[in-house]
């Protein structure tokens, strides 16, 4: 199999039909057309109706933004079946299953799901519908701490402990498209993200079952905690681009939740800003003092410097038995408030990153395959044929030893947000550099680069939008040539502040500078100094950018076209 990222995981599944569904827009204005479906309950059955009046079977809305209109059944409990923007998502819906409408402000394609139930007990499953024939990624925990994927196209099929679900209910061969819908237009993808949340002392995540239904699970980890309301369980949200959904999904629990905070609000440690050494790959649990000295040694005489290092021997020995401390969830949440409280005593200003939480006790984590920095994106490909994850060992095994060639393409919109960083008016075009061949090549809009490797071979491309400057050159910066996140020492780019035909540019770091040009430079100045630079028949401009003499420091290049 060869895997291109950014590609969304679904499209090494087998291939489905397809069609229709609407973005989320800004600045949305609901008007709600609730429809109830009587139940009838025993007699001897204790329910809380405290919010009863949440509990609408389905929604009809009228999404206006910016003059344009958009109309449909977001999420619909329609007889026994979930229909999403008018699309059948799970068939035998169960009765106890009930469907709350998002109310959030600019995000009208999603709800809550939950049940009606005694709400007692530490631990309840209980079936939501079944899931038949719609290719899903999913993602869960096979371990304590770790994550893994899965793919598949029937509930019996999802495993136990997933927090996470992407359906694909139509798709019709094309790429995602993007903007909102006009009267009459149709879209070519609907993708459904489910995301099991926190309520109260209890967490949910999903599972299948022998009868291909999907099921939700709740516990609190702790016999005594056995009370739960249980209306808001699961959150999903439906949108023709799988990325952005799951965005605002997100976003949508933090808003919820109130426990977290999405990455886009989150400050970056500046020590990401310097290179550093973890201990663990080479000394494992075995780390000591003699090793340590050795190992810095040894990069000191490779001219390697780090900046700092991360003593790191393993998981920490703790019982992890939650009962008797309030659940599961108390106790994750006592965990995570003590370890912020020690990180914000010892590195002050977010100077490191918590992480290794990989369930939703206490974290929100998101699996994201692709990169994009501020004026370019980032693509890996891999041949990755002849291994594969065994679902009973629970790891990766080689189950080919010699497995063939692979040929696949590149295009620009394998990085899906490529026109975000793009200027306005970009028309598609790009440059594509290869960091292992070193070679540049232009597409035009929509035009694909051929790639063919070997088993166990793999190349990263950097991606960039071509710029059309006024006297006809075309531009584009690729950044420190010599990286594979060549893009990343980009922190700002002008065109033609002055009226001419120049860029400007701050770059960080240190090493070969790249970009792509249709003519030879005029000339190219680093901090008020005159560069001598190369440039080749493939358009490429490359100049050595020294070591700054002070820390995070920009170096300002002006290129004179």
């Amino acid at each position: 199999m060869l895997t291109v990222h950014p590609r969304c995981a679904l499209s090494t599944l087998p291939r489905k039909r397809s069609s229709c569904c609407t973005n989320s827009l800004p600045n949305l204005f609901l008007h709600r057309h609730h429809h109830h479906r009587r139940r009838h309950f025993p007699a001897n059955r204790s329910l809380n109706f405290r919010n009863r009046n949440r509990f609408r079977r389905s929604e009809s809305i009228v999404c206006q933004a910016a003059g344009e209109m958009t109309v449909g059944a977001a999420v619909d409990l329609a007889g026994n079946r979930l229909v999403v923007l008018g699309e059948e998502l799970l068939s035998d819906v169960h009765d106890n299953i009930v469907v709350t409408p998002d109310d959030g402000d600019g995000f009208c394609n999603g709800a809550f799901i939950g049940v009606i139930s005694d709400g007692v007990g530490s631990r309840r499953v209980f079936p939501v519908g079944k899931l038949r024939g719609l290719r899903f990624m999913c993602v869960f925990r096979f371990k304590l701490w770790w994550m893994t994927q899965r793919m598949g196209s029937y509930g019996h099929e999802v495993p136990f402990e997933t927090q996470f679900l992407l359906i694909e209910v139509k798709e019709d061969g094309s790429h995602f498209t993007s903007g909102n819908l006009h009267a009459g237009e149709k879209q070519s993808a609907l993708y459904v993200v489910f995301l099991p949340i926190i309520e109260g002392d209890f967490r949910a995540v999903l599972q299948g079952n022998s009868q291909d239904e999907l099921e939700i699970c709740v516990e609190s980890g702790d016999p005594v905690v056995d009370g739960f309301e249980g209306t808001n369980l699961v959150y999903i949200a439906a949108g023709s681009d799988p990325f952005d959904i799951i965005a605002n999904a997100v976003k949508r629990v933090e808003r919820h939740l109130q426990t977290f905070s999405h990455r886009e609000r989150k400050k970056m440690p500046d020590m990401l800003n310097w290179f550093g050494w973890c201990t663990w790959d080479a000394f494992y649990t075995d780390v000591t003092a003699e090793g340590v000295g050795q190992g810095l040694e040894s990069m000191k005489k490779g001219g390697i410097h780090p900046k700092f290092v991360i003593i790191d021997d393993g998981w920490q020995s703790v019982g992890m038995d939650p009962a008797g401390h309030g659940g599961r969830i108390k106790l994750a949440r006592k965990y995570h408030m003590a370890l912020e409280a020690s990180i914000a005593r010892n590195f002050p200003d977010n100077g490191i990153i918590s992480c290794m939480s990989h369930n939703t006790d206490g974290l929100y984590s998101l699996l994201k395959i692709w990169n994009i920095n501020d004026y370019t994106g980032v693509v890996g490909v891999f041949n990755c044929q002849g291994a594969g994850w065994c679902k009973i060992g629970k790891k990766y095994l080689v189950h080919d030893e010699q497995p063939g060639t692979i040929t696949g393409t590149i295009r620009a919109n394998d990085v899906n947000y490529l026109g975000r960083v793009g200027e306005a008016g970009w028309r598609g075009d790009a440059i594509v550099y290869g960091h292992l061949n070193g070679e540049v090549v232009y597409l035009t809009q929509n035009a694909s680069l051929p790639i063919t490797l070997k088993a166990k071979e793999y190349e990263v491309f950097t991606l960039v939008p071509v710029k059309e400057l006024s006297n006809g050159v075309k531009f584009a910066p690729i950044g420190l040539i010599k990286m594979f996140n060549s893009g990343g020492a980009i922190k700002d780019l002008t065109y033609e502040l002055d009226s001419s035909a120049t860029v400007h540019l701050k770059v960080q770091g240190c090493g070969v500078f790249g970009a792509f040009s249709s003519n030879r430079p005029k000339k190219i100045v680093v901090d008020a100094e005159d560069m001598v630079f190369d440039y080749d028949e493939s358009g490429l401009i490359a100049l050595a950018l020294r070591t700054p003499e002070k820390e995070l420091q920009f170096w300002n290049i002006t290129v004179e076209l």
